[in-house]
């Protein structure tokens, strides 16, 4: 510990001596009730080299006039209007506009801790492309915690990326929350790799998550919550999941199957894509398909076929540890189920349960029929 106290008071002098400009985008729609306590994180501070970029994607509410009284006589903030095209167009006319070293991205419903900036900053070094903060989960714009989202255990290791990619492997095995805010982007990183948010879907997370890691040369955690994520707003997407949800899932599972998996030359970055693509088949079945009502069931389970038959990948070698390996196994040749079936599979793999292991076993026997009737060989790799 003593080791890292000495390199954090090191990084310290250097980085305020060299104090690099921060650039914070904070996209808004409709975000009235929010948007002036947010505002006012930021002025709190206490590292000073900031811009912040607000762009309002044409809110129909109280937003600009709140917005526009909050930051006004102070130069740091710029406050731009355009007509709504989403959170994606927003955050990229953000990064456009952005004059920083770093970027950092912020929602206007959720707080910022006051040493959020310098907290990650410090933890910058050359190697590093970004940095990513804890979080913590309130029950409204506040700072009373009510518990964290997933967050690597091991803070302040730095993790490089291979070329074989680990760092994807990393966050498969030890879970880490897939958001944009709350991480400190080295902007010459995102620009060298020309990254954006794809514009017209939901859960632009999810892709840009996966593309920041496979092109990232190292990553860093901190262990301090410098970040306030506000469940309790009832229009965030993630309280209301509808088809729209479900087929933004499946359109970021045929982009990355399109551009990194079908382009891959290097079979283990291969392998890399395969189990992110399966990854997200799981959380189409389990966070977007179960949310849904019984009328859209019928409709999603429709398109989740057709996708699931559109992107088939293999795999050939074992990367990850023999737990999640048998898992993926076992999702891979249910995949071909009805997406109800599918959901049931999940819920009786490894149950100690002796119906739910009979069922398991049926389904599994099922599933197996139909990837042999389809000449669907799936490899057992670990």
């Amino acid at each position: 510990m003593f080791q890292h106290d000495f390199d954090i008071l090191f990084n310290k002098n250097n980085i305020m001596k060299d104090s690099p400009l921060i650039s914070i985008i904070i996209p808004c729609y409709n975000g009235s009730e929010f948007i002036q306590k947010a505002l006012e994180s930021v002025k709190s501070q206490t590292y000073s080299n900031w811009e912040c970029i607000v762009i309002n994607d044409g809110s129909t509410d109280a937003s600009e006039q709140i917005i526009k009284e909050t930051i006004k006589e102070n130069p740091q903030f710029t406050y731009h209007y355009k007509s709504n095209n989403g959170l994606s167009e927003a955050r990229n006319t953000g990064m456009n506009l952005a004059q920083g070293k770093f970027i950092y991205f912020f929602d206007s419903d959720d707080l910022l801790d006051s040493e959020a900036l310098e907290n990650l900053l410090l933890l910058f070094e050359d190697d590093i492309d970004f940095v990513i903060g804890k979080n913590a989960i309130t029950e409204g714009q506040s700072k009373q915690v009510a518990g964290y989202l997933e967050h690597f255990s091991h803070p302040f290791k730095k993790l490089n990326n291979t070329k074989n990619k680990d760092l994807i492997k990393l966050v498969l095995e030890y879970p880490v929350t897939s958001v944009v805010w709350n991480k400190l982007y080295r902007k010459s990183f995102l620009d060298k790799h020309q990254l954006v948010f794809k514009k017209g879907i939901l859960h632009e997370d999810e892709l840009w998550f996966f593309e920041t890691l496979f092109h990232a040369k190292a990553i860093i955690f901190n262990n301090k919550a410098t970040y306030y994520y506000n469940v309790a707003n009832g229009n965030s997407i993630t309280n209301d999941f509808k088809l729209r949800n479900l087929e933004s899932y499946l359109e970021i599972i045929e982009y990355i199957n399109e551009k990194y998996y079908q382009n891959a030359s290097i079979d283990y970055i291969k392998e890399m894509h395969s189990i992110y693509i399966t990854h997200l088949k799981i959380r189409v079945i389990r966070y977007c398909y179960k949310k849904l009502n019984k009328k859209d069931k019928t409709i999603g389970n429709s398109k989740i076929k057709n996708s699931f038959q559109k992107v088939q990948t293999t795999r050939h070698k074992q990367v990850l540890n023999k737990h999640l390996e048998e898992f993926h196994y076992h999702f891979r040749i249910a995949e071909v189920l009805e997406s109800d079936k599918i959901l049931k599979f999940l819920r009786y793999f490894r149950s100690p349960k002796i119906f739910r292991k009979i069922k398991f076993k049926l389904l599994l026997q099922k599933a197996k029929k139909l990837n042999t009737k389809n000449n669907r060989v799936i490899n057992k790799v670990y």
